[in-house]
């Protein structure tokens, strides 16, 4: 395979690329799952490979994918150089630790960020200490976000921007305001996030796991998007001065350009000084006891301009517009262009600098205190799989937390559901999608008897709802303890929230555990604030509903929801109540409830949301189930004519 090839392809193309060079190597594998999946509905997941003894106390580590988009070249880079030197020989205190795609979800999906819109490289702060504010990008974000492609809000936000660098001196004095970072705006550029997200959390997790033991380590992440194009520079980020850094000049010389970070920091390499939460910084944090040489490649590409005018345009696509659509696709084309040119000199020229670069590191590190004997790498077992203990995925062999079997319901001559069936299995988001007036919302009532289905049966985590029929043929629970019971195991967050107006935030949500669960107050009290922290509502605990956003609304009917600790969520159109702008921070929410494992089924109408978290989708029409699978499927091949009609006209 031609080095450029190394590029090309899908997740699932680079993992089993990787995966291949590193078995052949002989390197030790294990794959972290991510919790959700890719637009083909593949598993995505970090693996790593690690070569040499458990023990040693030298360590390269090698880090792709950062930046999800950026994933081709970390990732051509690993297999690349893991094949190169295949026979692999190794010091006995020496090993190779290769961490492949760390953003596995940014890359199979091509956004630069992860699935909360957060910048990897901004997250890793220290979150006791709170994230720092950054008031500058605050007076740009209106100007750099927008809500339409065109129309009069795009063209105020243009006026806005060229207003900004006129007085900035172009995008160069808007950079460092831009690029440093921000946790104020999810919706915005460069968001660091609420608290450290899956990649963050697996990234410590493998160094805890895999590098412990090391006292002398050289790290490499590896990124494009910055700089001269086709110029890959050899960097350090750093926020001081450390014994790491004089290590590196000593191994590259002026090759290494070494960047110290602050708040009016500069450098002329193409990265932002200005921004915190670095992986380099977080590396040395994870190995307090080893001398760290962090590392960064980054290849230039496009002038920085072109290269955030595309990555506004993503977030815009996957905040406001359609993914499946002819400008979807002209946006991700221009986005993977600005990270990954097609251009084979260019990633001829890449690739062999990085491995250049790591022949180099590697030789050094191997010499330190001596150089020792190499011996044969030994075969390697197959690869071992970790999940993170909060990661649940659905298992087909695990009762099913929920089973609708031929559900019908009239509204008097009205047939509203016609036969209506659904299996949740533990862990599972199943979608319902289709046309206003389908049945969705009146499927979800029917399941906890806030309307009485005509007929059918409906299963809970095992346990059926027994109904009686009536003269009249209609059906009515034969049992309200049971199911009071039941409904106590499912939460429902409705289209437009539910709150009690009269009570604060922290009132509503311990309401039903004091008086259907009869906690302590002090315990449901606590769990309130665990909750409301989850979705970021900390602060509004003794606000009153009228006092909140839509959006706040509904995240605090959430946390109210999940004060019950349900075995199943239903959720009715969460976001149809809510302005265009307050969509995305509920559906984050959503987002994180769906990679914790809980078990959902979702009426919505967000299109590319619904086919990013759930593992099952069901389209409605008239009152039957159209069309049911995985979401690539039905979205990418759907079967029946309706469903095409209907993604003709939402996607």
């Amino acid at each position: 395979m031609s080095p450029s090839a190394l590029f090309s392809g899908d997740f699932s193309d680079l993992r089993s690329r990787f995966l291949a060079a590193a078995s052949q190597a002989g390197a030790s594998l294990v794959a972290y799952p991510h919790p959700l999946h890719g637009p083909n509905g593949e598993q995505l997941s970090t693996d790593i490979a690690y070569l040499g003894r458990p023990d040693a106390a030298k360590l390269m580590v090698l880090i792709s994918g950062t930046h999800g988009v950026e994933g081709p070249f970390g990732s051509a880079c690993q297999t690349a150089w893991l094949s190169q030197n295949a026979p692999w020989q190794l010091p006995d205190d020496t090993a190779v630790l290769a961490i492949h795609l760390i953003n596995p979800w940014g890359t199979a999906w091509s956004r630069r960020v992860n699935e909360d819109n957060v910048d990897l490289n901004r997250n890793f702060i220290d979150w006791q200490k709170g994230p720092p504010r950054n008031e500058r990008y605050a007076t740009l974000h209106d100007a750099v976000v927008w809500r339409a492609w065109e129309g009069p809000e795009r063209e105020r936000a243009a006026e806005a921007y060229d207003a900004a660098k006129r007085r900035f001196g172009g995008y160069a004095g808007l950079a460092p305001m831009i690029e440093a970072g921000q946790y104020a705006f999810s919706d915005g550029l460069y968001y660091g996030g609420d608290g450290p997200v899956w990649s963050n959390r697996t990234l410590i997790e493998i160094l805890s796991t895999f590098a412990r033991q090391a006292s002398e380590v050289v790290v490499f992440d590896l990124h494009t998007g910055a700089g001269p194009y086709g110029y890959p520079a050899l960097l350090s980020v750093a926020e001081g001065e450390h014994a790491g850094l004089d290590w590196g000049r000593h191994i590259f010389g002026p090759a290494l350009s070494v960047v110290l970070t602050g708040t009016d920091a500069t450098t002329d390499t193409g990265i932002a000084a200005t921004a915190t939460g670095y992986v380099s910084a977080a590396v040395r944090k994870a190995l307090p006891k080893a001398r760290v040489l962090p590392l960064v490649v980054e290849c230039g590409t496009l002038n920085g301009e072109t290269v955030i005018e595309a990555v506004q345009a993503d977030n815009w696509l996957h905040l406001y517009g359609k993914v499946d659509t002819p400008l979807g696709e002209r946006i991700k084309k221009a986005l993977r262009a600005a990270f990954i040119p097609e251009d084979e000199d260019w990633r001829n020229t890449c690739l062999a600098t990085a491995l250049r670069h790591f022949d180099r590191a590697f030789a050094d590190l191997k010499a330190v205190g001596g150089a020792s004997a190499e011996k044969p790498v030994p075969a390697a077992a197959p690869v071992a799989v970790i999940a993170h203990a909060e990661t649940v995925h659905p298992g087909a062999g695990e009762r099913p937390a929920l089973e609708v079997h031929d559900l019908h319901k009239r509204f008097g001559q009205l047939s509203v559901l016609n036969g209506v069936s659904l299996t949740a299995q533990p862990g599972e988001v199943v979608s319902m999608i289709g046309s206003s007036g389908s049945g969705k919302s009146t499927f979800l009532r029917c399941i906890n008897l806030l309307e009485q289905p005509h007929d059918g049966r409906v299963v809970i985590d095992g346990e059926e709802i027994r109904m009686k029929k009536t003269p009249d043929g209609n059906a009515v629970p034969a049992d309200m303890r049971q199911v009071e019971r039941i409904r106590s195991r499912v939460g429902m967050v409705f289209q437009n929230f539910n709150l009690w107006p009269h009570m604060t935030v922290l009132e509503n949500i311990i309401e039903a555990p004091l008086h259907v669960l009869k906690e302590e107050r002090q315990a449901a009290v606590d769990h309130a604030h665990a909750l409301l922290k989850k979705v970021g509502l900390s602060e509004k605990h003794a606000q009153y509903p009228g006092q909140l956003s839509g959006g706040q609304q509904q995240r605090a009917a959430i946390a109210r929801t999940l004060a019950m600790r349900p075995k199943l969520i239903l959720l009715d159109e969460p976001t149809s109540a809510l302005d265009p702008e307050l969509v995305g921070e509920v559906l984050r929410v959503i987002r994180q409830l769906a990679e914790e494992g809980n078990t959902m089924i979702l009426v919505t109408h967000e299109m590319q949301f619904a086919r990013e978290v759930s593992h099952k989708i069901l389209f409605l029409h008239q009152g039957k189930v159209e069309e049911e699978g995985a979401p690539a499927d039905v979205f990418t091949n759907p079967r029946s004519e309706r469903m095409r009609q209907f993604l003709a006209r939402t996607l």
